[in-house]
């Protein structure tokens, strides 16, 4: 494999940058909901921020395309160290933490992503063959859900400290840690990160590597970039459809993750906290399961893989929709994480495929766009009491919504397995 060094080195790289990430990303909302108690103001916050994304993450995907990858990264850190920096000296200072700062950090990373997520791929396209594509795809989304499993766990520990009880509880057994911990203040985990920030911006800046693929580094003006992406996939329709459509199921199981879940385990099921950190752990275990699918079953077919598993994540979201028990919730829940991180893996895979390595940047942004269009509608028809107080109808949507993207991409799939497009321009 070629630039080996390199690729591990990225892989360490965005492992302890996603940690930093995630801990202010799981931790932030956490603090609002249960120490703040102010669950209407996140989700505002929420939906305005995923708003502002729509057109952020136009433009950044131009970025992508204009400027070296590697360095992407580092300026993605130096900025997320500065930010994190800055509001933790303040909160040193002035021995407070403004829900404003809060703000900033959640709402900084949260647009970061924007340039991280499609910088990572189309850096490992450059740097990779193609036959390496899907391994490398699902490596990194088994990293990536490993990172935020210990992110989340790491989050709950730092900010309610750990007195020596269970932590939780799996298959009858009690997880227990083998010391106690002080709870800690926002402004210490902020610190910690904008540390792990500045080690990750060290490690990708003593990346070396060749290029693999071709690319023409593109200068023009932003609204020409953006229309050269935009006439590449009216040139491709095949490559729009697929690139939206296959977005359904993670578009679907973010809902899940940050407005259903809670609500469902709380007044459904009316169980614990355990239940819900529980059913975060099986989520975070099917999607690593996902990478070993995705390599051994779908390794070929990146097509059929995406059809089987929206499939999958719409039947588990109907047995949700009607489902009381806890131990059928867990299993539904490992279900999907595995369609949401397969389809993610497949999808990443057959794009990298078919989209050349100078206009992929700004593909992305436009299925990025179409992503966070579909998400912000669902963030506003969800919150609608109707829904709130009737969680299993969400969970039915959901389910057509995931089958949808099933039946699209049957009906296209012959065209899509005998699609050709050259990725050496």
């Amino acid at each position: 494999m070629q630039n080996k060094n390199a690729l591990q080195a990225l892989f360490v790289a965005n492992t302890i940058s996603g940690f930093a990430q995630g801990i202010s990303m799981i931790g932030i909302p956490w603090y609002f909901v249960d120490v703040l108690n102010k669950p209407s103001e996140f989700a505002y916050i929420y939906s305005v921020v995923t708003l502002v994304s729509m057109i952020w993450s136009l433009y950044a995907g131009t970025l992508n395309d204009r400027y070296d990858r590697k360095y992407l990264f580092v300026f993605e850190n130096i900025i997320g160290a500065c930010i994190l920096f800055i509001v933790s000296g303040w909160a040193y200072y002035t021995n407070s933490t403004p829900i404003e700062m809060l703000i900033l950090v959640f709402a900084s990373i949260f647009f970061l992503y924007n340039i991280h997520y499609p910088a990572l791929y189309a850096f490992v396209q450059e740097i990779s063959e193609p036959k390496h594509y899907n391994k490398l795809t699902s490596y990194l989304e088994i990293q990536g859900q490993l990172t935020s499993a210990l992110a989340g766990g790491m989050a709950a520990i730092m900010l309610n400290g750990y007195s020596g009880k269970p932590l939780l509880t799996l298959f009858n057994y009690d997880i227990v840690l083998p010391f106690t911990f002080e709870a800690w203040p926002l402004k210490s985990i902020f610190l910690l990160n904008a540390i792990a920030f500045v080690i990750a911006l060290l490690t990708v800046n003593s990346i070396k590597y060749k290029a693999v693929a071709v690319r023409k580094i593109e200068k023009a003006p932003v609204f020409k970039q953006l229309a050269t992406g935009f006439s590449f996939l009216q040139q491709h329709k095949l490559l729009l459809l697929f690139g939206v459509v296959s977005l359904f199921v993670f578009a679907t199981t973010m809902m899940l993750t940050f407005v259903l879940m809670p609500n469902y385990t709380k007044n459904v099921l009316n169980a614990s906290a355990n239940t819900f950190a529980l059913g975060e752990l099986y989520f975070a275990l099917g999607s690593i399961g996902a990478g070993l699918v995705a390599i051994i079953i779908f390794g070929r077919n990146p097509v059929l893989g995406n059809i089987l598993l929206a499939v999958l994540s719409g039947s588990a979201f109907i047995v949700l929709s009607f489902n009381k028990s806890e131990f059928i919730f867990y299993i539904a829940i490992a279900l999907l994480g595995l369609g949401n991180a397969g389809s993610r893996i497949m999808r990443i895979t057959y794009l990298l495929q078919h989209v050349p390595n100078s206009v992929v940047g700004r593909t992305q942004s436009i299925y990025s766009l179409a992503n966070y269009i579909n998400r912000f509608l669902f963030i506003q028809l969800f919150a609608l009491p109707f829904f709130v107080n009737n969680v299993d109808w969400a969970f039915v949507i959901c389910s057509i919504w995931c089958l949808i993207a099933a039946i699209l991409l049957l009906i296209y799939y012959n065209r899509l397995q005998n699609l050709n497009i050259s990725t050496n321009h």
